[in-house]
């Protein structure tokens, strides 16, 4: 897990085909959001790298086949088309894909005990993260 903080350059490609492409989705970031207050979003990473994949007949240009919650990192299938998009919700709804949880606490003492040199990051949020594998 990385300490730094998400940025809109920073999107990390796990898997890419013509109907799908799974991210890596950064802890304490959102998938999507129309707020404008709202600077870092995975959808707005997608934007950043994928103009071309956006599909503008969709609310936020991308088809998010599952959700990850914002304090949540890991892999993030997102559907490039109409029918993979379907494909993938029943594979969801028939429960045909299986989603696994790592669970990690992060102490800051701990951190600085070990000269962590992003202490100041970790120590602010000093609170538990999971992420999806």
């Amino acid at each position: 897990m990385s300490s730094e903080p998400a940025r809109i350059e920073s999107l990390r490609v796990l898997y890419q085909s013509d109907d799908y492409i799974v991210v890596d989705k950064h802890w304490d970031i959102r998938i999507d959001s129309k707020m404008w207050y709202e600077k870092q979003t995975v959808q707005m990473q997608l934007q950043h790298h994928f103009p071309h994949l956006a599909d503008p007949s969709t609310y936020y240009g991308f088809r998010f086949c599952h959700q990850l919650d914002f304090s949540t990192s890991g892999a993030l299938c997102v559907a490039l088309n109409k029918a993979a998009a379907g494909r993938a919700y029943r594979c969801f709804k028939d429960r045909t894909v299986t989603k696994a949880y790592f669970f990690f606490s992060i102490s800051a003492s701990w951190v600085e005990l070990h000269g962590g040199k992003n202490s100041y990051d970790v120590h602010r949020r000093n609170r538990r993260y999971r992420s999806l594998i």
